[in-house]
């Protein structure tokens, strides 16, 4: 039995060590939920009203294919699991699509959009 355990123990370390922060990054809205208030949840798609404040700082967690539309602009500092930082800066009414992605997120401005997550 012990020797199950440890096999177990190593494979999941293993597996942790190989998919990095995806394998471990929870759900976003887990991840915000006083920030992300969910508008619909459907087998299809799953929209999040998303509003932050200057300085909220939301962990590591993944996203499917999302589509976001911008409500109020505020830049945005993105750390991706592979470490690469990016600044974002939308504008008001500005829409587009993301991959799926794994990441955490430091709001430098307050800041308010819709998320649509894409299922398939």
């Amino acid at each position: 039995m012990q020797v199950m355990k440890n096999a177990l123990g190593i494979s999941l370390f293993v597996a942790g060590s190989i998919f990095g922060a995806q394998a471990i990054a929870i759900d976003f809205v887990e991840a915000a939920p006083k920030q992300a208030k969910v508008l619909v949840d459907n087998d299809k798609v799953r929209v999040i009203h998303a509003t932050f404040k200057k300085g909220d700082k939301v962990p590591a967690h993944s996203h499917p294919d999302i589509v976001v539309y911008i409500l109020k602009e505020g830049k945005v500092k993105f750390t991706n699991a592979d470490g690469k930082v990016v600044e974002s800066d939308p504008k008001v009414g500005e829409a587009f699509f993301r991959p799926a992605v794994t990441h955490s997120h430091e709001h430098l401005e307050d800041s308010e959009a819709v998320i649509v997550e894409l299922k398939k």
